[in-house]
């Protein structure tokens, strides 16, 4: 909200202090995730859920946490801190793979790839979510081990094995 009007700044303080606890917590989780790559990949596009495009411009009976586009790739990521109940991820795995699978994905976002990055709880909940996954597209990892790891480091699990990210340049952080 830096460098934006204080009335714009009044209404995203008051939408903050309205949610409750447990989004919050969800909402810091998807901003890892978001620091993560824009200080590991050349981040040239991210799409938040609060964007308008996810309710006006697409339905596909998902509202992702992010779609961002990176050196190397693009990807929705969905980050599940273990409260969803299983059958409501597997739901949203299937509206995905059909929104790619009717070719809307590729008319909204033509030329980029598709993957959506699952980064979860912890190893157990993995296996379950695997389960539900019909996608080689649908990667998950702990958040543990994503914030630990390289992007490029292969820890990926998908139904056809382990994948790493293809980022292909890494920022560097100068030194004042």
């Amino acid at each position: 909200m830096v460098g934006r009007p204080t009335g714009q700044y009044k209404r995203y303080r008051l939408q903050i202090e309205q949610r409750p606890e447990r989004p919050i917590d969800h909402m810091l989780s998807v901003y890892d995730v978001y620091l993560k790559l824009i200080l590991e990949a050349e981040v040239k596009r991210i799409i938040g859920s609060e964007d308008r495009l996810w309710k006006e411009a697409i339905d596909f009976g998902n509202v992702p946490d992010a779609w961002i586009q990176f050196a190397g790739g693009e990807a929705f990521v969905e980050v599940d801190r273990g409260t969803e109940r299983r059958v409501v991820l597997e739901r949203k795995f299937v509206n995905y793979v059909a929104f790619k699978d009717s070719g809307r994905y590729g008319r909204l976002f033509p030329d980029c790839g598709f993957k959506v990055l699952v980064i979860t709880t912890n190893e157990e909940r993995i296996e379950s979510l695997e389960k539900c996954a019909r996608s080689d597209d649908i990667w998950f990892c702990t958040m543990d081990e994503f914030l630990k790891e390289d992007l490029n480091h292969q820890h990926w699990l998908a139904l056809n094995g382990f994948y790493a990210l293809p980022v292909t340049a890494k920022k560097e952080v100068q030194k004042l």
